[in-house]
């Protein structure tokens, strides 16, 4: 995937839809625009290509394209987490690391929304999975209280971002009254 067209994309779909955001909040002031930080953070990558076991490929070469992203403004928000953040989640027992109801594989939680839900990709497979709220013990994910549950959200990152763009460009036409937007919503 080019990740510099994905940032590229979901810029121009931000200014597609941030306009409409500043108009309806206009009372509260001028707020903060989402972004995609294209600004690498070399240190962070040199420590993940250290790190051991060794993060997932797919996930490494994001981060050599984007520091980080926020879409708080986007439905119930998304974040792109930092690299750094990423790594420090790997040494916290409140960030899983496995989701034995969902995969045996090891995960990286790279992502979140603003409901608490969380996306991290698999070691092995590069995929992508959601994490609804729920206990975390020990790094491990037990459960959800999401009505959604815990599953597969895409084949891989660039499935994810494609994803996550989708759901960027139709928030931006909503005036079109299109009710197939909720099938974007992760």
């Amino acid at each position: 995937m080019d990740y510099l067209q994905w940032r590229d994309d979901m810029r121009q779909a931000i200014d597609g839809y941030m306009p409409r955001i500043q108009a309806i909040f206009a009372r509260l002031g001028q707020l903060e625009p989402d972004t995609v930080s294209d600004e690498v953070d070399s240190v962070a990558l040199t420590k993940a290509e250290e790190a051991d076991p060794p993060l997932p490929w797919a996930l490494l070469e994001l981060y050599t394209s984007i520091r980080e992203a926020s879409f708080a403004h986007l439905h119930n928000a998304y974040f792109i987490h930092s690299l750094d953040l990423v790594l420090d989640g790997l040494h916290r027992s409140g960030i899983p690391v496995w989701a034995p109801e969902v995969t045996d594989e090891r995960l990286a939680v790279f992502a979140s929304n603003g409901g608490g839900r969380m996306f991290a990709v698999g070691y092995r497979s590069g995929t992508v999975y959601r994490l609804p709220v729920g206990a975390v013990v020990d790094k491990v994910y037990d459960g959800s209280i999401d009505s959604i549950g815990p599953g597969e959200i895409a084949k891989d990152i660039p499935e994810f971002l494609d994803r996550l763009l989708r759901i960027a460009q139709a928030f931006r036409e909503e005036d079109d009254e299109d009710d197939d937007e909720e099938r974007f919503i992760m």
